[in-house]
Order: structure tokens, then C-alpha cells, then sequence
């Protein structure tokens, strides 16, 4: 492509800071509780078909407690 070194640089940095933000999250949908994790990935379904123009269904909305240290 004959693309200058330093955009080549700057994409793999951005591609690498992507990939790290999305271990963390993995990391940390792992850690939720199931009952958490499971509400997590039903607003994420809901969000990606939303984006996608599909239904138009709103999101569940529920108070979350702060956790107890």
C-alpha cells in the first residue's frame, strides 16, 4: 500500500489499545455474577439490533446496588 511507517505505527497502536480494552472487558464480564453477566449480554443483544436498525425494543432498565466491598 505504500503507506508511510509512522500510519502503519499509529494503527497497530490503535488496533493493540483495542484489544486490550476488549480482554479487560472479557476479564471482567467473567467476574460478574451469573445473574449480572446474563443481564450484561441480554443489553448487549439488545443494543447490536438496535444499531442494526432492527426492533426497537427498550432497554431493561434496573437500579443497580454498588457492590459491597
Amino acid at each position: 500500500m505504500d503507506a508511510a511507517g509512522f500510519v502503519i505505527d499509529n494503527l497497530t497502536a490503535q488496533i493493540r489499545s483495542y484489544e486490550e480494552v476488549a480482554e479487560k472487558m472479557r476479564r471482567r464480564m467473567a467476574e460478574l455474577p451469573e445473574d449480572e453477566r446474563a443481564e450484561m449480554e441480554e443489553a448487549a443483544i439488545i443494543l447490536r439490533r438496535v444499531r442494526a436498525g432492527g426492533d426497537h425494543k427498550l432497554l431493561p432498565l434496573t437500579v443497580a446496588e454498588p457492590r459491597k466491598k
